[in-house]
């Protein structure tokens, strides 16, 4: 429900239980039922607004005024509830933090020699914050994932012969290291540790990112019951954003 009409439905029934001179309407219930009736009804608005302080609608569960044998009574009780949730609406309080959209870091450097990576990432960045805003946390961590893979082969090729000389790198059924595209993003986790292109515990939290990553495989987030939240996008975003530190901090 939108701030403007919760206010709508709230003034409306501040009007039906309070008098011009501000004294309870009793008279426009016929008894408690009624009373409760309206509470009710109130509650609901105030339940359905986003920002309304949890502490305002605890106050009114716990509040001994709503059953005291008093029509009067209960509803001023109301009439008070009403009138602090409407001047929380009155100072802005209601309103929903703006989504922020945070621009991508200058890949450039990192993206050098793949034409179109720089652009593909940057796209990615923003698309994944998106997906977490609208909660969709199960693409909005895939898409992290992915830019991480995008980076770290992106900083193999910058100086191929140090990752191809790595203990780390990936090894065929021919005992040949295959070309750094063709890597996994695992093995780029552990060649870019081994070089130092991520920092040691950084690359234990890359790797969790890409065991989230492949949740873009049905079957592996069955396997996994994947359950993403806000927190993890917050953690998947953290991790992407330091190794991201620590990728432009290699570069010669």
């Amino acid at each position: 429900m939108d701030k403007a009409q919760a206010v709508k439905l709230l003034q409306g029934i501040l009007a039906e239980i309070v008098m011009p001179d501000g004294s309870a309407a009793t008279d426009h219930f016929s008894g408690l039922r009624d009373v409760d009736g309206k509470v009710r009804e109130a509650r609901m608005v105030l339940e359905g607004l986003d920002g309304i302080p949890a502490t305002l609608l605890a106050s009114m569960t716990d509040d001994i005024d709503f059953q005291a044998n008093s029509r009067r009574i209960r509803l001023e009780s109301l009439a008070r509830y009403i009138n602090s949730a409407l001047k929380f609406a009155n100072t802005g309080a209601f309103e929903k933090p703006k989504k922020i959209i945070h621009a991508p870091p200058d890949f450039s450097r990192l993206t050098a020699t793949v034409p179109g990576l720089k652009e593909e990432l940057e796209k990615r960045w923003r698309e994944a914050q998106r997906c977490a805003h609208v909660e969709a946390y199960t693409a909005a961590v895939i898409l992290m994932g992915s830019i991480l893979e995008g980076l770290l082969l992106a900083r193999a090729q910058l100086t191929a012969p140090t990752a191809y000389q790595s203990q780390k790198a990936p090894k065929d059924k021919a005992g040949k290291t295959p070309a750094i595209h063709d890597w996994t993003l695992s093995a780029l986790i552990d060649v870019a540790a081994d070089v130092g292109w991520l920092k040691m515990d950084r690359s234990k939290f890359s790797h969790a990112l890409r065991d989230s990553r492949n949740v873009v495989h049905p079957w592996q987030a069955v396997m996994t019951r994947a359950n993403f939240d806000q927190a993890t996008c917050k953690t998947s975003w953290n991790v992407l954003d330091a190794s991201v530190d620590d990728l432009f901090a290699s570069l010669p």
